[in-house]
């Protein structure tokens, strides 16, 4: 007659349940892009400079699009620039699905209502369907000016006013 030993199952539980909580992912920190994950930039020409920042699945929308901004003053400091422009902006979201224990679905869409674009699978009603994971994208092209004037632009930041902006 074996007997059992309950201590070996119970670390086995709470060695499971560690694992379980270790792949919850923390938000995306600023940081240059590693894995896909972080900011980029670079220069396109005629003073313009193409930025953006792709957050993981446990960076909210608001969060990537707040590190776009910190970026673009970044560049504009790191650049001497009074002020920058935005010339085109564009935020998407890529949401991954597992549908099967062999099969990842990913559908993807641009959070801008004037331009949507959707291509991808998303299955509903499979026994498989499993909670989606969004990540959110922001890419924007910048012009960076000496001037610290916006004049008439619009989406012109002077560069000293959006670093006071994001520092509060």
């Amino acid at each position: 007659m074996a007997i059992l030993n309950s201590i070996p199952s119970a670390s086995f539980a709470l060695a499971a349940a560690v694992l379980i909580a270790g792949c919850t992912t923390a938000p995306t920190p600023y940081q240059p892009a590693t894995d896909l994950h972080g900011y980029t930039s670079e220069d396109v020409g005629d003073g313009l400079v193409r930025v953006s920042f792709r957050g993981n699945s446990s960076t909210s929308q608001d969060e990537v699009e707040a590190s776009l901004f910190r970026r673009m003053v970044d560049i504009a400091e790191e650049q001497d620039a009074g002020s920058f422009s935005i010339v085109g902006r564009e935020t998407a979201c890529t949401t991954t699905l597992r549908t099967s224990p062999n099969t990842t679905c990913i559908y993807h869409q641009s959070t801008d209502a004037m331009f949507p674009y959707y291509f991808g699978v998303y299955e509903l009603d499979s026994p498989w369907h499993s909670k989606p994971e969004r990540e959110y994208e922001a890419v924007a092209t910048i012009r960076l000016s000496p001037e610290a004037d916006c004049g008439d632009l619009s989406d012109c930041y002077v560069t000293a006013n959006a670093r006071a902006e994001i520092s509060s």
